[in-house]
Parts: structure tokens; C-alpha cells; sequence
């Protein structure tokens, strides 16, 4: 049983194809066209195939590239999501998150921590260490913060 290759439409001889995952399937392909198309996105291989008219299974391929870019909105959508929860949290934004006020950064800040006790109060801080902070504190109704440094506020 002769063989095609699914891009060109070139007959490939029994040991001569190379195989490409595409979708739910595995294609065999050209060495030829295995070279121009092996790294491609599997998304964009399927949508390949499918404008060649060649594809063995149709429906398949049209269904694989519908659940990819569904999974590839989503994805899109929860970090969109994610970035919008951040700005609003986020002190670059410069707005207080309680009354909209304005907000102040200090920092990155060394603040020592331990428990204040009648003796030995400095050792006890002392053993127990430090922690770097940055705080963001409102001009307005007085609303603090703590945030972790980012790394470039470090060094």
C-alpha cells in the first residue's frame, strides 16, 4: 500500500517516512517535509493539514485545533485575571486599595523581628533575626502594607 506524504501529496516509499504528532494523531510525512515542518507549533501543523485536504481524519484535526484554542483563550483569560488582581494589589498602582487615596513606598526596609520581653530582649531579636520589607502606606486614611522586595529593589 502506497503511502502520501500528507503536505505534498508525494508517494514515500516503505521506510522512507518520518512521523509527526499532530493532534491526536501521528502523521507520516516526507523527510523533505518533515525538515520544513518539524518544529512547528502542533496547532498551526494541524491547521496545515487541514488546508492541504489530505488529512486522514477530518473531524479529528478540526476538533484538536478547537480544544487547543479554547485551552489557549483560557489561558489567556485567567492571566489577564491574575494581572488585573495584581495591579489592583500592586503598590505601582499607587492608589490605596481602602479610599483610593495615594499611596507612599518606603523601602526595602530592615525590620527586626523577636518578641520584646523584660530580659534579654536584645538577644532573643538578635537570634531570631531580620526580615527585608517593602511598605506602602497611604497618605490619606493611613492604610499599611507589607510587600516582599523584588529582587532589583536589593541589590
Amino acid at each position: 500500500m502506497a503511502r502520501t506524504c500528507i503536505f505534498c501529496g508525494e508517494d514515500i516509499p516503505a521506510f522512507g517516512g518520518k512521523k509527526l504528532t499532530c493532534g491526536y494523531d501521528t502523521e507520516v510525512v516526507c523527510p523533505n517535509c518533515f525538515d520544513k515542518y518539524a518544529d512547528m507549533d502542533e496547532v498551526e501543523l494541524a491547521q496545515k493539514i487541514l488546508a492541504t485536504g489530505r488529512a486522514r481524519d477530518a473531524q479529528s484535526l478540526r476538533e484538536y485545533v478547537k480544544n487547543q484554542l479554547e485551552r489557549e483563550q483560557a489561558a489567556q483569560e485567567r492571566a489577564a485575571r491574575r494581572e488585573e488582581e495584581f495591579l489592583s494589589k500592586h503598590p505601582e498602582t499607587g492608589k490605596c486599595p481602602k479610599c483610593g487615596g495615594s499611596m507612599v513606598q518606603y523601602g526595602p526596609l530592615q525590620i527586626k523581628l523577636g518578641e520584646e520581653t523584660l530580659m534579654f530582649s536584645n538577644f532573643s531579636r538578635l537570634a531570631a533575626g531580620s526580615m527585608m520589607v517593602r511598605l506602602e502606606r497611604c497618605r490619606e486614611c493611613g492604610y499599611t502594607e507589607f510587600f516582599t522586595p523584588e529582587e532589583s529593589e536589593l541589590l
